[in-house]
């Protein structure tokens, strides 16, 4: 690709996103909620440490947050909702360009891929698990939401520059930079990753064998995961809340831990990176049969975008049409993408399949916890549903719906 395609529309992406935002906001929890939305806001008012892995950037953003709108007069828990709920609307900023994108090529500049953008993006953000964690923060999971959708378009805006443009290599390297970063709020923000070399290695393979690009990525990640440096410099301070107390007795031993997952180095640190006190075994030795898995993942699948009929059932049969309407309308905006651009089309197959499949390999749950009702010993299921981990598959397959719907109204029309 060139300079074929139109400058993106970046007023309109941020008027979606802002439409976003009004809806969370409208919606969003005036307090606390279950699980560890209390841990979350209080580490983030603080500038404490939660569970392992500490999650730094998030509790810095959070806290950082909380400074800014301390003038509004609202409590500490609005705060840090609102952070859950802007940076899912900052998401739906990037999701946008790279919808609009893509309608642009499907039918060229106009109304149609406006509009389609903006069906794609409604459709990703009000998905059961994306605005459930938008308007209260459980988790840290919209963070990496932003980080995702913002790599995603910073590689298409890649694509669509001229060979030898000098911000191409800026845009990758800022790319690796965030997911880098990301890792320090979760790792879910690397997820990326194989679509970023797949999308890198189809469009200007060489790249990757340069070792200047190379070494420039190198730094990015190096920079990027210093970050992680917070957790043992503010454990030495001794906040209220300090889980998994990372403290280091130097700098060497804390930078192994840091720059090797945990593998090495400072042991309080380095057992906080690997998520120790969880004992989760290999992925090669299942929790739950593998099949179990996916059907835990197509049951959270079936939630998204008809999860108020029969609200109460774990699966319904009365959801089914619209699970199939939106499996449907998801698998032809793939198809549209991959049929106007086929390396923007691998891109969005091997992150999808990452968000999806891969995770559910990865993560490696037992049995479900409202499925396998006959698994009647408790150890054997989850403590509580897990729909949170797959919050940027269930979005980007509400934006690639929004992509299908357009494309057949664009067919029938």
């Amino acid at each position: 690709m060139t300079g074929n395609v139109p400058g993106p529309p970046y007023r309109v992406a941020a008027c979606a996103s802002a439409g976003v935002f009004v809806l969370y906001v409208l919606t969003l929890a005036p307090t606390t909620a279950w699980w560890d939305t209390s841990e979350y806001i209080a580490t983030g008012y603080i500038l404490g440490i939660p569970h392992p892995p500490g999650n730094p950037l998030f509790v810095a953003l959070a806290r950082t947050w909380s400074l800014l709108l301390a003038p509004l007069g609202l409590s500490p828990a609005v705060r840090i909702n609102l952070l859950a709920a802007a940076t899912s609307a900052g998401a739906s900023f990037f999701f946008y360009l790279a919808a609009h994108r893509t309608l642009v090529q499907l039918r060229g500049p106009g109304r149609a891929a406006l509009m389609g953008a903006g069906v794609a993006v409604f459709l990703g953000a009000s998905a059961f698990t994306v605005w459930s964690q938008s308007n209260a923060n459980e988790k840290v999971y919209t963070v990496s939401l932003l980080i995702v959708a913002a790599v995603s378009w910073l590689v298409l805006r890649w694509r669509d520059l001229p060979v030898g443009d000098a911000r191409g290599q800026r845009l990758l390297v800022a790319s690796v930079y965030l997911m880098a970063l990301g890792a320090t709020n979760h790792l879910m923000s690397v997820l990326p990753a194989a679509a970023f070399v797949t999308v890198v290695a189809m469009t200007r393979a060489r790249l990757l064998f340069q070792s200047a690009f190379v070494g420039r990525c190198v730094v990015a990640v190096v920079v990027g995961l210093s970050f992680n440096f917070f957790l043992p410099i503010r454990a030495e301070q001794r906040p209220v809340i300090n889980e998994g107390d990372p403290l280091c007795d130097g700098f060497v031993e804390a930078a192994a831990a840091i720059y090797t997952n945990g593998a090495t180095g400072c042991p309080a640190l380095a057992s906080s990176l690997r998520r120790e006190q969880y004992a989760k075994p290999p992925v090669t030795r299942r929790m739950a049969p593998f099949t179990h898995q996916l059907h835990n993942f197509f049951q959270y699948f079936d939630w998204q975008w008809s999860r108020g009929m029969d609200p109460d059932e774990p699966v319904s049969p009365r959801r089914l049409p619209f699970t199939l309407l939106f499996l449907g309308l998801g698998l032809a905006g793939l198809w549209a993408a991959w049929e106007r651009d086929r390396a923007t089309g691998a891109y969005l197959i091997v992150l999808m399949g990452t968000l999806s499949f891969g995770l559910v390999f990865y993560l490696n749950f037992r049995y479900g916890y409202s499925l396998a009702p006959e698994i009647t010993d408790l150890r054997a299921h989850e403590v509580r549903e897990r729909d949170y981990f797959f919050i940027a598959c269930f979005a980007l397959w509400g934006v690639l719906a929004g992509l299908g719907l357009t494309r057949c109204w664009l067919w029938l029309a």
